[in-house]
């Protein structure tokens, strides 16, 4: 997170000044009101490095703009905070760093040299979460490969799930599982992982699952 760590980012003392938070940065100002871990070094150290993430996200996600959450909820949590929105997703940059800062200058929290970058990256993903569906419908529904025989369950064909399909639609597969299992020639369906099926077969081929499995999908669940 922050490269040095705790180090740079000292705690209040008990002779540490309170600070102005009328005259503070906008997160201090909507947070928690009084600073109470954070020296005034801490606070113009991070602000510096939100200034800094916001700046790499907003490159990363350039669709994205900015504006102050609002909800008509009275507890909602980022109510006039600066929230960073693309297609309801929204993105309380500012409020992300010093909850963290909190936790390292007390020792809590590890001081991880990534932890900004990976941030950086989930932001970007969550903003992007729209555009990036367009190219997952790119992918084939469901891919299928012959494992060929096995020992105990003869012939075996795993069936790879796309992630949409297979998050979240995820109920909906446990019924396609269940239907699939009640075939002809279907010996054995079983949901390996989320997004891996292992079916057992005396006699379907890769081809004849792909069609049912396709077919099955487009009329119950994209339907």
């Amino acid at each position: 997170m922050l490269s040095e760590g705790a180090s740079r980012v000292p705690e209040r003392t008990a002779e540490t000044a309170e600070s102005d938070t009328s005259t503070g940065p906008s997160w201090l100002r909507y947070d928690i009101g009084i600073e109470p871990t954070l020296s005034p070094e801490s606070i113009a150290i991070i602000d510096g490095v939100i200034s800094y993430l916001c700046s790499v996200v907003e490159q990363g996600a350039p669709r994205a703009e900015w504006r102050v959450g609002y909800n008509r909820i009275k507890s909602y949590i980022w109510q006039n905070h600066p929230v960073l929105v693309h297609d309801n997703q929204e993105v309380p940059l500012a409020d992300l760093v010093p909850g963290l800062a909190r936790g390292q200058a007390s020792g809590r929290l590890p001081s991880d040299d990534d932890r900004l970058a990976r941030m950086a990256a989930a932001a970007i993903k969550q903003l992007n979460g729209n555009d990036e569906e367009t190219v997952v419908e790119d992918e084939p529904l469901i891919e299928v490969e012959d494992l060929r025989e096995d020992a105990l369950c003869g012939r075996e064909l795993e069936v790879s799930l796309r992630e949409d399909i297979a998050n979240e639609y995820s109920r909906e597969v446990d019924r396609l599982v269940r239907t699939l299992a009640k075939e002809d020639g279907i010996t054995g369906v079983v949901r390996e992982d989320r997004e891996v099926l292992l079916v057992a077969t005396p006699s379907w081929d890769t081809a004849q699952l792909q069609e049912w499995l396709t077919r099955y999908i487009e009329t119950n669940i994209r339907n």
